[in-house]
């Protein structure tokens, strides 16, 4: 089992889908339940971080819920609370609304991470904040930014040592098909993933 720590980011707000979304289902089971599954694979440690972990009616044994350490709707607040409660120095973090996670590609970044604070991609000149590894080393950076009310992740790479991972054809290597960054926004987005995991599966 490999020695970093998961975290599934579940607190969203779900304006645009009209409902919360991680508690939404394909093949009978949550988005985050998904990921909490494929993580398991992977990781003795996997958190799933919200604002009420009441909400959700799935346990596996080695998933914990967590409740954001403040009130404050932010993921900045989401990578916070996981990196103060992982279990180890290396934490990959993912939102729970990208069910079809590679599980080569989280391999793939963590290759990175002992050299860097943070590791992410970044396809098309977007960077994916929330697929990719963070180190604890860097907690007392983002409460700054936090204590500072600025919650906006892309002001913080510049402060850390991140690696960024932008070579197209090098992430295809791990996600042929880039279904890693499939987010679900809208009921638009959750009919297509239903389409996606019909062909595909959810690959749990």
């Amino acid at each position: 089992m490999n020695k970093f720590s998961c975290a599934i980011l579940a607190g969203g707000q779900s304006r645009r889908f009209g409902r919360d979304k991680t508690v939404a289902e394909i093949n009978n089971k949550s988005l985050t339940e998904i990921l909490a599954n494929k993580l398991c694979k992977i990781s003795d440690d996997v958190m799933v971080i919200s604002k009420d972990s009441s909400k959700f009616f799935f346990s596996i044994d080695r998933v914990k819920f967590l409740n954001d350490f403040t009130d404050s709707q932010s993921p900045l607040v989401g990578i916070i609370t996981a990196l103060q409660n992982a279990k180890y120095d290396n934490i990959f973090i993912i939102s729970a609304d990208t069910p079809f996670l590679s599980l080569e590609l989280v391999h793939f970044l963590y290759e990175f991470i002992n050299k860097h604070d943070c590791v992410l991609t970044k396809i098309n000149g977007k960077i994916n904040t929330l697929c990719g590894f963070y180190r604890k080393k860097i907690i007392q950076t983002l409460l700054d930014f936090f204590n500072r009310n600025n919650y906006r992740l892309i002001d913080i790479y510049i402060h850390i040592n991140t690696k960024f991972i932008s070579n197209i054809n090098e992430i295809k290597k791990y996600d042929s098909d880039l279904l890693s960054f499939i987010n679900i926004n809208t009921p638009e987005d959750y009919e297509y993933a239903k389409k996606i995991a019909e062909k595909f599966g959810i690959g749990i």
